[in-house]
């Protein structure tokens, strides 16, 4: 397995431990990663899984969730080319006020394992009611079709493609599209990202020295080798319950500290893996909120922005 289909498969794994997928449906998915079926069927006898239960249906969009057509947002989509030429699907969002010389701060958003959902969609129209130009990347898209194009499956088989440096590098392109923005203060870059995107912004803080500060969101750790060269101030989110992607804290911090870098980490409590994400079933409305909250904080201090307590939209 390379990185990419080791991380997805181990979510996957996950998710028949917690009962949320069966044992047929974990091999069926991780043969559309592109495992080998005799490595699935050895992963699936190393869990116990729970009961499978359904998941109760409830009302949990986070306060900060922006509407599509709140006027104080506007938004489009755009595409930009990466370092190897390949085109990438994006979406941008931006405050309805912006005009040329605005000097908003620019910040770069990746999604989860499932692309360019609405969910971060939504995320990017929340950073631009804060005053940010937000580009979303839909990483898939390097392929051909995006995101919205594909079925669940095909979304799997994608993301098996997928390659830790590439993705970074597609980062790196989305920043220096959306810093040609005439709105944007091209000294005034972060970069967040959720489950598989915050590994891909940990790996864009090693790549990208005109990063500025970034918060990837229970992401794997980047290669040790790269955090020297680390130039952004950088938030570590984690959940208290997601001990798979904790364990690779110590060993991370170790080489933060050595190469004295700026960084902040924060387990926040009772907190599973994606638990910012107000559409799945892991969400935790306390953490998310409190997380966020940290984060828009986190950038005004290295962003010399005010500070916030976020926007909520009724």
């Amino acid at each position: 397995m390379n990185e990419v289909q080791q991380y997805l498969v181990e979510e996957e794994l996950e998710h028949y431990r917690d009962g949320w997928i069966n044992r047929r449906e974990f091999l069926r998915r991780a043969s559309l990663l592109g495992v080998a079926s005799s490595v699935a069927a050895a992963l699936s006898t190393s869990v116990t899984p729970a009961r499978a239960a359904p998941a109760t249906a409830q009302d949990q969009t986070s306060p900060f969730h922006v509407p599509e057509d709140d006027p104080a947002v506007a938004t489009g989509w755009s595409s930009y080319p990466s370092d190897d030429g390949a085109e990438l699907h994006a979406y941008v969002a931006w405050p309805a006020t912006a005009t040329e010389g605005a000097g908003f701060p620019g910040i770069a958003i990746c999604h989860e394992n499932q692309g360019l959902t609405a969910h971060i969609q939504d995320v990017a129209r929340r950073y631009a009611l804060q005053g940010y130009v937000a580009i979303a990347p839909d990483l898939p898209s390097r392929f051909g079709p995006p995101t919205s194009e594909l079925s669940p499956d095909e979304v799997r088989a994608t993301f098996s493609r997928l390659s830790p440096r590439q993705n970074a590098r597609d980062f790196a392109a989305a920043l220096d599209f959306i810093r040609q923005d005439a709105a944007v203060d091209s000294t005034k870059l972060a970069a967040t990202g959720y489950c598989f995107g915050g590994g891909v912004i940990w790996e864009l803080t090693t790549i990208y020295p005109d990063l500025i500060a970034a918060a990837p969101y229970y992401g794997s750790a980047p290669p040790l080798v790269g955090v020297s060269e680390i130039r952004a101030a950088v938030f570590g989110v984690y959940g208290e319950l997601d001990t798979r992607l904790n364990a690779s804290i110590p060993d991370l911090q170790a080489a933060l500290d050595t190469s004295g870098k700026t960084y902040s980490m924060k387990i926040y409590p009772n907190a599973p893996h994606a638990f910012h994400n107000d559409t799945g079933r892991a969400y935790n409305r306390d953490a998310a909120v409190e997380a966020y909250v940290d984060t828009l904080n986190w950038f005004a201090e290295h962003l010399s922005l005010a500070p916030s307590p976020g926007t909520v939209r009724a």
